[in-house]
C-alpha cells in the first residue's frame, strides 16, 4: 500500500511530536490534505524564489508523502472510531437481554439458595452495583457458582443450559463493551497519531504560507497561492 509506505517513511517523525506541540484539527483532514496537495504544486513551481528567500526546498518535497501519512493515519482512526459507534449500537440493542439473563438466573438463585448459609452470601453480594462491568461480572460469577453448587437448583428445575449461556453472554458483551467505550479521554494511540501527522503537515504549510507571502508580496495573483482560504 503506497499511504502505508508514506506512513513508514514518516512514522518517527510523527511520533517524535510532543503531545505539548500537537495541534487539534480545526477542519476535516480530507480538505487539509487536498489544500497540502495544491499548496505542494504551488511551491513546487516557485521553489527557486522560496529557496533563494531562506526556505529549506524540503519542505516543499516532503508535503506530498507527508499529506499521504496523514491520510493514512485518519484512515486507521476513522476504522477504529467507526467501530466504536458500532459497537455502542450494538450494546444498546443487547445488553438489555444480558441484564434481563442476570436478573432471571438470580431469581432462581435467590429462591435456590435461600437456606444454604455458605452460598446464600454470594448470591446477596452478586446483587450489588448497577454498572455494566458489574452485570458482566455476575453473570460469570452466577455460570460459577450455578456449576459449584447443582443440588439446590436441581430442587427447583433450574435450567442448567442458563450457566452456560451466562458465562458466554458475559464473554461476548464484555469484548462489545470494551469496543464500544473504547478512549473516551480522547486518548486514543490512533487518534494521538492522527492529530501529529495533522500537526507536522500544517507546519510544514504554515511555512511554506510565511515565505510565499513574503516573497510575493507584490504578485496578488502568486500571493494569494500562499493564503489560508479554508472555511469551515
Amino acid at each position: 500500500m503506497e499511504y502505508q509506505a508514506d506512513f513508514d517513511t514518516w512514522k518517527e517523525r510523527i511520533l517524535a511530536v510532543s503531545e505539548a506541540e500537537i495541534k487539534f484539527p480545526n477542519q476535516p483532514i480530507d480538505d487539509c490534505t487536498a489544500m497540502a496537495e495544491t499548496l505542494a504544486k504551488e511551491a513546487s513551481e516557485d521553489k527557486d524564489a522560496l529557496v533563494n528567500a531562506g526556505l529549506d526546498g524540503t519542505i516543499i518535497d516532503e508535503l506530498p508523502t507527508l499529506s499521504a501519512a496523514l491520510r493514512f493515519c485518519q484512515a486507521n482512526w476513522m476504522s477504529e472510531y467507526r467501530a466504536q459507534q458500532e459497537a455502542q449500537k450494538e450494546w444498546l440493542a443487547k445488553s438489555p437481554e444480558a441484564y434481563e439473563l442476570r436478573d432471571e438466573i438470580l431469581h432462581h438463585f435467590s429462591f435456590a439458595f435461600r437456606n444454604e448459609k455458605e452460598v446464600k452470601p454470594k448470591v446477596a453480594r452478586i446483587k450489588e452495583g448497577s454498572s455494566h462491568a458489574d452485570m458482566i461480572q455476575d453473570l460469570v460469577e452466577l455460570a460459577i457458582l450455578g456449576e459449584k453448587y447443582p443440588e439446590p437448583l436441581a430442587k427447583v428445575n433450574y435450567d442448567v443450559s442458563l450457566n452456560g449461556k451466562a458465562m458466554t453472554t458475559s464473554r461476548s458483551m464484555s469484548e462489545l463493551l470494551a469496543t464500544a467505550n473504547g478512549d473516551k479521554d480522547e486518548r486514543s494511540e490512533s487518534k494521538l497519531l492522527r492529530d501529529r501527522a495533522y500537526t507536522l503537515l500544517t507546519n510544514h504549510m504554515s511555512t511554506i504560507r510565511e515565505y510565499g507571502r513574503y516573497v510575493f508580496w507584490k504578485n496578488e495573483d502568486r500571493k494569494e497561492k500562499y493564503a489560508f482560504n479554508y472555511k469551515g
